[in-house]
């Protein structure tokens, strides 16, 4: 490589210090482990403050009085409306309310949904894998110095379990399309 100097010492100089500095700079130093317990306490120190977090997140919820787990997992459904009349004996009847056009009557309800659940279910069993696998992955850094190859693998596996989501995303998608006008 020429130097750029135009002294032949400063050309000396600057080769004894730019040679074994650009060599150094190449070389990394081996990997050094820290502490077989630093290793599990990092971890597992993760791990207790995702669960604590979890923790806090459930009491500030059931502090609050406007929300309610069942509430959240129900989704407005229009149902028919229905008058019950008790007759003289007693014995009560429903009719079914009709509209100026013939058609039934329909409010809307909130009601329990299934898609909702399984999204809720699938969305637990998910974030606890995610914890583990990445407890694993802290825990492999800290011993090797590197992430897993095998990482990959587990990050498809995660992914792959996301069609736990579908009949929620499938229920979504129908609703969307129920609201575009008919006939166009």
């Amino acid at each position: 490589m020429p130097c750029i100097f135009r002294s032949p010492r400063l050309c000396a100089i600057a080769a004894l210090v730019l040679v074994p500095l650009a060599q150094a700079q190449t070389a990394s130093p081996p990997w050094v482990p820290p502490a077989t317990w630093l290793l599990y306490f990092i971890p597992l120190l993760a791990l207790f403050g995702a669960v604590v977090a979890i923790c806090v997140i459930r009491a500030a919820l059931k502090q609050s009085t406007g929300w309610s787990l069942a509430d959240a997992l129900s989704e407005e459904v229009d149902l028919p409306v229905y008058t019950e009349v008790k007759d003289a004996a007693g014995n009560t009847t429903r009719s079914l309310q009709l509209g100026p056009d013939g058609k039934p009557l329909l409010a809307a309800q909130m009601r329990a949904s299934s898609s909702r659940v399984i999204a809720l279910m699938g969305m637990v069993a998910i974030l606890f894998l995610f914890i583990g696998f990445g407890a694993l992955a802290l825990f492999s850094l800290g011993r090797t110095g590197q992430v897993p190859d095998s990482l990959e693998r587990v990050v498809n596996f995660l992914v792959s379990g996301m069609t736990l989501f579908a009949p929620y995303v499938v229920n979504k998608f129908a609703s969307l399309f129920q609201s575009l006008p008919r006939g166009k």
